[in-house]
C-alpha cells in the first residue's frame, strides 16, 4: 500500500520508518497517511479493525503500529494486547479520548498515547521515539490535553 514513484521523500528508502495503520475512519487514515508520509514514515498498510491489523502486522513486519483505540468491535487496547502476544512491535496509540483505556493500552503493550488531533511534529517525535527505543514501559503517555 506504499506509493511508488514518490519523489519528495524526506529521507532515503531503507531509513524511513515503516510504519502501519489502524484506524476505522477512512478520513482520519487519510489524514493520519499523510501526516506520516510528511514526517519521513513510509506507510506500509491501513488496516480498519483489530482483527485485520493482527495478520497484517504479522505479515508486514512495520516497525511501528500507530493504532486508534476506538476500533469497532475489539478495540485498539484489544489488538494491542494480541500484536504483542503474538508479533511484538512498538505501538502508538492514538485517541480522541483521554479515558481509562489510554492506561490499559500502554499496560498491553503500548509505548506511547496520543490524542487527537495529532499534528505531524508529534508524529514525527513519537515514531522516533519508539524506533529509537527512548521510551519504556507504562508511564510513557504523551498528548495534547484537550
Amino acid at each position: 500500500m506504499s506509493h511508488q514513484g514518490e519523489t519528495n521523500q524526506t529521507a532515503p528508502e531503507k531509513d524511513r520508518p515503516r510504519v502501519m495503520l489502524v484506524e476505522d475512519e477512512f478520513v482520519v487514515a487519510l489524514a493520519l497517511r499523510g501526516q506520516l508520509e510528511a514526517a519521513g514514515c513510509e506507510v506500509v498498510g491501513t488496516a480498519r479493525d483489530a482483527e485485520s491489523s493482527l495478520e497484517m502486522v504479522s505479515r508486514l513486519r512495520p516497525d511501528v503500529v500507530l493504532m486508534d483505540i476506538g476500533l469497532p468491535g475489539k478495540d485498539g487496547v484489544e489488538a494491542t494486547r494480541e500484536i504483542m502476544a503474538q508479533a511484538p512491535t512498538p505501538i502508538v496509540l492514538v485517541t480522541a479520548y483521554g479515558d481509562e483505556r489510554v492506561e490499559r493500552g500502554l499496560e498491553a503493550g503500548a509505548r506511547l498515547a496520543l490524542t487527537k488531533p495529532v499534528v505531524v511534529q508529534q508524529l514525527a517525535q513519537a515514531i522516533a521515539a519508539v524506533t529509537s527505543d527512548e521510551v519504556a514501559g507504562p508511564s510513557a503517555a504523551q498528548g495534547r490535553e484537550r
